[in-house]
This record gives structure tokens, sequence and C-alpha cells, in this order.
């Protein structure tokens, strides 16, 4: 790591005395960029390895026996010892969030199996209990607006526990099946239609491809057609009537 930030520095170094060549002064402007690129050189020598890189577990590279890492060598060849490491990592992690075992139980319980799902699972751990704690320092303050505060945290937390726990249910694949109602009016007759999931009506849809179907606009209920149909009579009675009034005029 030490090349790494003396590379780091040298390219920096490099980039700034390259910006700063004085124009005004033709030989100390040439020295100075042979010099930027004399250094960008070292730079990128200190920033490649020695040799070819491997390539361990999680795409992550294997350090070089020169960075005196055996144990992080270890793990990104060994699966055991890489998912052994991880377990105990959670582990620690959740002991001191203080949720060791609603962690532990809460994993079990959902049947969780894949690192992502056991690392939701005790997250919804550790936010409820912080959920239910401000939901009772709320409740027995004396400050009306340091409850509200608190009141409101807690709820914030619980709706990031609902929205975990949809997630964590997507991920193992029983999100369940989305039916959407759509409503659609033949020949003046309400239809009710399931479109979506695998419940499909395919009679419906084919008497709908039959028959001329025509949803309702904006999403409104359907109707009969009665009232536009008498609206409609009704204005050309109107029509008629004031047609008429207008003759017995011209005659008069």
């Amino acid at each position: 790591m030490g090349n790494v930030h003396q590379a780091l520095k040298m390219q920096h170094d490099a980039q700034r005395r390259r910006a700063l060549a004085p124009e005004y002064d033709s030989v100390r402007r040439d020295f100075d960029l042979v010099l930027a690129d004399e250094m960008e050189r070292e730079a990128q020598d200190l920033l490649t390895p020695q040799r070819q890189l491997q390539t361990g577990l999680g795409g992550e590279f294997v350090p070089p026996v020169e960075h005196d890492l055996p144990g992080l060598e270890s793990v990104l060849k060994e699966p055991d010892l890489l998912n052994l490491g991880a377990s105990i990592q959670r582990s620690d992690l959740i002991e001191r969030a203080g949720v060791l075992e609603l962690g532990i139980e809460t994993a079990q319980d959902t049947g969780a199996s894949s690192a992502i799902e056991k690392m939701v699972s005790h997250q919804l751990a550790a936010g409820h209990k912080r959920a239910m704690e401000l939901l009772a320092q709320s409740a027995q303050s004396k400050d009306p607006d340091v409850a509200i505060k608190m009141a409101r945290a807690s709820a914030r937390l619980m709706d990031a526990f609902s929205r975990s726990a949809l997630t964590l249910q997507r991920l193992q694949g029983s999100g369940g099946q989305t039916i959407q109602v759509q409503y659609v009016q033949v020949n003046g007759q309400a239809m009710v239609g399931q479109v979506g999931g695998e419940g499909k009506n395919m009679q419906n849809r084919e008497y709908a491809d039959t028959h001329q179907v025509r949803k309702s606009i904006g999403g409104r209920p359907p109707t009969t057609g009665d009232r536009t149909r008498k609206a409609i009579a009704q204005r050309r009675a109107d029509r008629d009537l004031l047609s008429k009034v207008k003759m017995i005029k011209d005659i008069g």
C-alpha cells in the first residue's frame, strides 16, 4: 500500500509540474515537461505488479506474497474459509448491534440461505429493536416535541422494516402474483376481466376480440349509456320545439 500512496503522490506532482510549466522560458518548460513524464513512468512502474495477479473468490484479487497478507490470501482461495470468515463477521456485527439472538432467530425462521438473505434478516432484527426502543422512549418522554420526534423516527424504521421484509420475500422468490382488474363495456353491458399474472381470463379476451370492446375512460365505472341516450333525445326535442316556435313567429 505504501507503493500505491507514493505512486499517486508522484502522479499528482507530475500533473502539477506540467500545468505550471512556464511559457516564457522554453528551456525550463522543456525540463519540467520531461521531468513530469519521468515521474509518471515511475509511478506507473510502482502501480504495475511484478507478476500477473490471480483472481480469487468474489472476483477479488489475491494479494501477492510480498504484501504479507497470508490470511486474506487463504480466505480468497478457500471457499470454506471464506464462508467461515463471513459468518463470523455477520455474527460479530449483530452482536455489536445488540441483536445476536434476535438476528439469528430471524434468519432461521425466514429460511435465509444466501449471504444477502442473512444480512437482510439481520437488518430486520436490528431495525425492529431500534424502532421498539424509540417507541418506548417516546411514550416515556415528558417533552412533547422529543416524544413526537422519537415516534416519527420509530415510524420511519418500521417503514424500512416493512420494505426490507418485502425485499427478502422477493429474494426468496415468493413475491406473490399481481392481478389487475379492468372494467370494460361491451354493448352496454359491464364485464370484469383479469389482466396480468398467470390467471388470465381467456374467455373474456376472446369475447372482447369478437365484439368491439371499449374501455371506460379515466378509470370510471362503466355505464349502460341510458343517461347519454336520454340527453341526446332531450336535445333533439328541444331543437324541434325551437324550430316550431320560430315557424310560428315567421307565420305571424
